[in-house]
């Protein structure tokens, strides 16, 4: 299902898609309302972030209310890692621009569809730097700020793998780095951390 309020957008994805022969359109939504009352069960949900009945985190939140089970990738013109951040926070499985290539989109509805995370590189980066305190982080390199910033977002070993394109035991040795330099053990220990230094922000519960 295609969940955009321009028209033109849309109708461009919707025959980029429908060239696949594993894919198929089955709805097409200007709004999270008008996704709900279409009475389709679509396997994946391509999203805007900014839609005319909702926002960023609220699309989210908005469409699980109506496909609690089915993953959800936005593909969108926002780009600003807080708001990045409020959409993944809130439960989205894929995320990426809409200057993203044609493979890029491909990949990340394939990889939602399977049961993976999909993020955009470039995307994965820009957020693992924003709001990075200057001589804050005790001498974790950027590939160690990285997986941080994930880890504390709440994704998984396995899943800071996929987003990172590394291996399981990479991220693994880097928790551990991580762990040993700030003395932080549990997961819980390291959200903390990055919310006292305002690595990342997180919207208030």
């Amino acid at each position: 299902m295609l969940v955009d309020n321009r028209t033109v957008m849309r109708e461009g994805v919707c025959a980029l898609i429908e060239k696949q022969p594993d894919l198929v359109v089955v709805g097409q939504a200007t709004s999270v309302g008008d996704a709900g009352s279409l009475g389709v069960r679509p396997h994946v949900v391509i999203t805007e972030a900014d839609l005319p009945d909702a926002k960023h985190g609220e699309v989210i939140k908005g469409l699980r209310a109506h496909f609690s089970e089915t993953p959800i990738l936005v593909l969108t013109l926002v780009a600003h890692p807080r708001k990045v951040q409020a959409v993944l926070s809130a439960g989205a499985d894929g995320y990426l621009l809409k200057t993203a290539t044609t493979n890029d989109l491909l990949d990340g509805i394939r990889s939602v569809a399977t049961g993976d995370s999909y993020l955009q590189p470039s995307l994965g980066i820009d957020l693992a730097r924003w709001h990075r305190p200057r001589g804050t982080t005790h001498a974790l390199s950027p590939m160690e700020e990285e997986v941080l910033t994930w880890i504390a977002l709440g994704h998984t070993n396995a899943e800071v793998a996929r987003i990172c394109h590394v291996s399981l035991r990479t991220v693994e040795a880097h928790r551990a780095h991580i762990q040993q330099k700030l003395g932080r053990r549990t997961r819980a220990e390291l959200v903390e951390y990055v919310r006292e230094l305002g690595i990342i922000e997180f919207d208030p519960p």
